[in-house]
């Protein structure tokens, strides 16, 4: 262990790691909020073709999501090391991928459908990269899961700014370049300084984490730690189907995701089916943005105290009890907004702890196999994530028809059956998930703090027995 790791935390760390997540987001936010309307009004595609881009892709993302930590696990450690390096050394590359992803090559809709795929799968296959670099660090860096807990609150509580960020930064920029660049570019543009925001965050986490991490030659100079650190397939596979506490904490994490999804696209539906008054949405969204920052802001003093399993636990309980609370007072708008503003709040503290817990099953894995597969293991944080958003393309249509609804049927005729429908795709379905999540976290995640500080010393002790040349046998 270094000098420098023993000391623990820097201030920069605990307080400004994140910076790098918070450009990232900012990055796939112009996906998320444009790229629909831009394949269908700006590139002319039909719907069909928008739907076919946007859908294919997606599915691959969840093939290949586990694939960028599986890679860094297995090949060579570079300059930089094993994870740092992986912050800086294709990010420059991505701006280029994410512009072509909003730009049209042809004339021919065949040829344009085929180029924007290419751009966007490349793109954000890339992408994966350093920001599972970024997780991944978090179980580098920090020694006690104290520290974890404050690096990963602190990257919670920047990615959560992002949605701040973005509505004083994204909306006015596209705005500016429409005027300057028509229509025809600005998308493009837009995303290719928002990926060069994210090249410049991910640079200041190499730079802020410089010193915790073994540089590749280091690595290499030790036999020892080379082994240990490097992965095949057959230990990546152990890695994940061996370990019981990561399954358990894959499913549960799709609850946080799902929540996330379903409120968020559903909160449109309340406020102009329900409340009638669509002008609400946007303080909606400012409160519970404000309220998910000061969320997992305040995890790594929760977590703290109560670790970061029961910390998420608890919270799912009182997320769902609130979206029950206000499904119940549904044509109460306040209630409905202050209920989901609570459930935001521990949406933050969970945000912060599944990272914990991702980290601490890297632990596990490493002490029952002796192979340290963090990259692998934290790279799984996006599966849930792209899991959760193709589930929610099925749920909520499905959940939406059930109760009658139909864009047809003007706001002010919208039926009690409909409406309620619309309550129960933004609080009951999320609800019911937050619930499950909790219960598979109770029953099947078992790790606790101080088991998890017991597996790290026997890990650490073992280490220096093969540092003085006793290799112990897993």
């Amino acid at each position: 262990m270094s000098d420098i790791r023993k000391r623990g935390l820097t201030k920069g760390i605990r307080y400004f790691y994140g910076i790098g997540d918070m450009c990232y987001t900012l990055m796939t936010y112009v996906y998320s909020y444009y790229q629909l309307y831009y394949l269908t009004n700006v590139a002319q595609l039909s719907l069909g073709t928008a739907s076919f881009i946007m859908t294919t892709c997606s599915a691959i993302d969840v093939a290949t999501a586990m694939v960028a930590g599986g890679i860094i696990n297995s090949t060579r450690p570079m300059k930089w090391g094993r994870y740092r390096s992986w912050l800086v050394v294709i990010t420059w590359m991505i701006p280029a991928f994410y512009f072509f992803m909003y730009f049209r090559v042809s004339d021919n809709d065949t040829i344009t459908m085929l180029c924007l795929m290419a751009a966007m799968l490349i793109g954000r296959f890339l992408h994966d990269f350093p920001c599972c670099a970024s997780t991944s660090l978090i179980s580098v860096v920090a020694v006690t899961e104290d520290d974890r807990l404050a690096m990963a609150s602190s990257k919670a509580t920047w990615n959560s700014a992002a949605k701040f960020v973005w509505s004083f930064t994204g909306v006015p920029l596209l705005a500016v370049l429409t005027a300057l660049f028509s229509e025809k570019y600005s998308y493009a543009l837009l995303a290719f300084v928002m990926a060069g925001f994210m090249v410049v965050g991910y640079w200041i986490h190499f730079k802020l984490t410089e010193g915790y991490e073994d540089t590749g030659a280091e690595e290499l100079a030790n036999e020892a730690k080379a082994k240990r650190a490097k992965t095949g397939l057959v230990d990546l596979i152990k890695a994940l189907f061996a370990n019981p506490p990561l399954l358990a904490l894959v499913i549960a994490d799709l609850a946080k995701w799902l929540f996330n999804f379903m409120v968020a696209s559903s909160s449109v539906y309340y406020f102009t089916y329900v409340t009638l008054n669509q002008g609400m949405l946007g303080m909606y969204t400012l409160i519970v943005a404000f309220m998910g920052i000061i969320g997992a802001f305040l995890s790594r003093y929760i977590g703290r105290e109560l670790s970061g399993r029961l910390t998420m636990i608890v919270s799912y309980i009182i997320m769902g009890c609130c979206l029950i609370l206000g499904r119940m007072f549904y044509q109460n708008v306040w209630i409905v907004i202050a209920m989901l503003a609570v459930a935001q709040l521990f949406y933050g503290c969970v945000y912060s702890c599944s990272t914990v817990l991702y980290a601490d099953t890297a632990v596990y894995s490493e002490w029952k196999t002796g192979k340290n597969a963090s990259g692998w293991i934290m790279g799984l944080t996006i599966v849930p994530l792209n899991i959760a958003s193709m589930l929610k393309g099925i749920i909520l249509p499905i959940v939406l028809a059930a109760g009658g609804f139909s864009a047809a049927v003007a706001a002010e005729e919208a039926s009690e059956a409909m409406r309620k429908g619309i309550a129960n795709t933004l609080m009951v379905v999320p609800a019911v998930m937050l619930f499950l999540g909790a219960f598979v976290l109770v029953f099947s995640y078992r790790l606790t703090k101080d088991r998890v500080a017991q597996m790290q010393k026997e890990i650490d002790e073992k280490k220096l027995m093969e540092a003085g040349g006793d290799f112990v046998q897993f």
